[in-house]
């Protein structure tokens, strides 16, 4: 570490300049670094958007037609309902 008064180099573990006799800065440790909030909000839209493509390929139907993300309606439903011009 170098002395912020005379600018001389000093040892990591001295408290006090073997020049000048000034007091050394205590060396901080490194802060770890968290996920900031923008960051788990990037991870939460790209899990949606994974999550939006495979159930827009069809991939849930493909595993199990009962179980899809998009529940479909059964063909019953489907044919009884109101045909048009009949």
């Amino acid at each position: 570490m170098d002395c912020p008064n005379c600018h001389t180099y000093n040892p990591d573990e001295r408290t006090v300049c073997w020049r000048c006799d000034k007091p050394l800065p205590r060396p901080q440790p490194p802060k770890k670094k968290q996920a900031s909030s923008q960051q788990w909000l990037y991870i939460l839209i790209a899990v949606m958007v994974i999550l939006m493509l495979v159930n827009m390929c069809g991939l849930p139907q493909l595993l199990s037609p009962k179980t899809g993300l998009i529940p479909s309606a059964p063909f019953a439903a489907i044919s009884a309902l109101p045909q048009p011009g009949r």
